[in-house]
């Protein structure tokens, strides 16, 4: 449709030129802070490979690399933030879970078995998702992991392998990981 004062001149046309016109004079800030790698990298502790612009799990390398492709070691965000104390997301562990009331052995071990299990899965879909540390404290087992998601499954995992355990979210202001708390039933 023409414009009313110039009737060569399309409304579409002057978005496009607004927009251009704003690309010229507002710099993209997050072409200033994300870096972009180059190549293909591997993860020396968990064996991680990133390409294609994020990190990939190891089972997927036959099928994406050629045999003579010239691989870099660099160690992954998961597996730096397990080597950082605190929490947060720069430092530590970003989800931490608190499975309480575990007065039976058997209990005990079927849910730490259902933990390991979530946390191999979700491994295989992102290798960033990891368990940092299972501490088992008598009653009580403490779960650390890289990210708050996987936090959140655990709980709500264990919640409903488990009937009758109460489960509790408590979800993070700022950079504070996400707690999860879960009592089995008496």
């Amino acid at each position: 449709m023409p414009h009313k004062f110039n009737p060569k001149f399309s409304i579409g046309e002057r978005r496009r030129q607004k927009a251009k016109n704003l690309e010229i004079r507002v710099p993209r800030w997050w072409s200033k802070e994300v870096k972009t790698r180059v190549g293909i990298l591997s993860c020396p502790n968990c064996h991680a490979l990133y390409y294609d612009k994020h990190w990939h799990t190891w089972s997927n390398a036959s099928v994406v690399l050629p045999e003579k492709t010239k691989v870099s070691e660099e160690i992954c965000p998961a597996c730096k933030t397990q080597t950082v104390k605190g929490g947060g997301k720069d430092s530590g562990y970003e989800g931490e879970v608190i499975l309480s009331g575990l007065a039976d052995t058997e209990l005990k071990l079927e849910v730490i078995r259902t933990v390991k299990n979530i946390a191999e899965r979700a491994l295989l879909r992102n290798p960033e998702a990891q368990v940092i540390k299972i501490e088992d404290q008598g009653r009580v087992v403490r779960i650390t992991t890289t990210k708050n998601q996987l936090a959140e499954t655990i709980g709500k995992e264990v919640d409903s392998s488990h009937k009758g355990g109460e489960l509790s979210i408590r979800f993070s202001e700022g950079n504070s990981p996400i707690r999860v708390y879960w009592k089995a039933k008496a």
